[in-house]
């Protein structure tokens, strides 16, 4: 069984592994020993490395075992799923390339250039030695009386007070305290993340809300009246406290989403062709700003569709559902992950640009590319830039910028 696993292993580090050698790989790791096998599988690669590298390193032992713990780990970056398999066996890949020094690169893609071959060399040819660190949890509390505090830096406790309600920093999130349903004065915050950014807080009735990189969020300190309505601009993941006698309203600049309790993510970036409403749990009602009465001007969603209105002022404003579509790569950024289905380029790169926080230049056209794949969030953004060279674009560094030539 070991010589199989040999074979595989062998394939996949010297970039000669096929689509499906790969998946029989990936079957193999399910298997009730499978994790055992892998493990004296790259201990004998390792072994191998470290002889024919005349052991220079003190510390082989050391890192072998730092090695195993990423065999052995559950990490929470990583999701139960076939990408679960992947993404797992792409970190132990790695870690032995980047220690080792072997040359080769991690398991992301399979394009349309990859056909029946996975090329994973590492080909990324930066032309500065600068690389790009991901983004943080941070974001910037604006109050109702202008006053901003960055949440980066603050520490935990009671922040401020607006009516009633108490602003509270814990454990790295903001919660209000407060009596909902008291009439009186709306006071509203808002909740921005920059670029290189992400964060979730609580609001007064105990909804959660989960903001992307470049978003914001306006909402009541205390929801009072007959309905709760907030304002976004980027994206947003919503898991909405249920109240049936008090409508949970999503308001973007193309969109309005009407929920009671839910679980739901509005993309709504300007940058985009158009703004995307995925429902995961409950049921939501979608509706054009003022025409939440207007046939054919509101639909009814289910889980697992989502819904798109165009981005475009002079394009049209229907609103067109989508079934059965892929809620795991809706949600990957907020799971830690960039994750790419048939995604063009450009969509690719204004995703990393709001989370390594840089511009995006393209030298010539843009190249026309469709990648697919998953990667963690938390890589360098060399690291993530890499599956680009796999579909022939390339890419360079320079300070802030990504320079992208066909």
């Amino acid at each position: 069984m070991n010589n199989e696993w040999n074979h595989l292993v062998d394939q996949y580090l010297s970039n000669r592994i096929s689509r499906q050698e790969f998946e029989d790989l990936l079957q193999k790791l399910d298997s009730g020993e499978g994790r055992n096998t892998l493990t004296s599988v790259l201990k004998d690669h390792w072994e191998k490395a470290k002889e024919d590298n005349d052991g220079v390193q003190s510390d082989w032992d050391a890192k072998f075992e730092v090695l195993m713990e990423e065999v052995r780990s559950n990490a929470p970056v990583i999701r139960m799923s076939v990408m679960n398999r992947k993404a797992m066996f792409a970190r132990i890949a790695a870690a032995i390339i980047i220690i080792l020094g072997i040359g080769a690169g991690t398991y992301f893609l399979f394009s349309d250039n990859s056909k029946q071959e996975i090329a994973v060399k590492d080909r990324l040819d930066l032309k500065s030695k600068s690389d790009l660190l991901p983004g943080t949890e941070g974001a910037i509390l604006t109050l109702g009386n202008g006053e901003q505090i960055v949440l980066d830096s603050a520490g935990n406790g009671t922040l401020a007070k607006q009516g009633s309600t108490k602003v509270i920093y814990k454990d790295g999130q903001i919660v209000y305290d407060g009596e909902n349903g008291i009439e009186g004065e709306l006071i509203y915050n808002t909740m921005t993340t920059p670029k290189g950014r992400q964060y979730q807080l609580s609001l007064a009735d105990g909804s959660k809300v989960w903001l992307n990189a470049a978003s914001s969020i306006r909402y009541p300190v205390a929801f009072t009246g007959k309905e709760r309505k907030v304002e976004i601009t980027g994206e947003a993941y919503f898991e909405i406290a249920h109240d049936v006698e008090k409508p949970f309203r999503v308001l973007t600049n193309n969109a309005e989403v009407q929920v009671l309790g839910t679980h739901f993510n509005v993309n709504a970036y300007n940058d985009e062709a158009v703004t995307k409403t995925t429902l995961l749990e409950g049921s939501v009602k979608i509706s054009l700003p003022g025409q939440q009465t207007i046939i054919n001007r509101f639909q009814i969603l289910k889980p697992g569709q989502q819904a798109q209105v165009n981005n475009n002022p002079s394009g049209d404003k229907s609103i067109k559902v989508l079934d059965n579509v892929d809620t795991d790569i809706e949600m990957a950024w907020k799971n830690g992950y960039f994750s790419f289905d048939q995604t063009d380029l450009a969509t690719i790169m204004r995703q990393i640009a709001r989370w390594y926080e840089v511009e995006i230049v393209y030298e010539g056209e843009i190249p026309n590319r469709r990648i697919t794949g998953e990667i963690s969030r938390t890589s360098n953004a060399s690291e993530v830039l890499k599956i680009l060279e796999e579909v022939k674009v390339h890419i360079r560094i320079e300070g802030k910028k990504i320079i992208v030539q066909p």
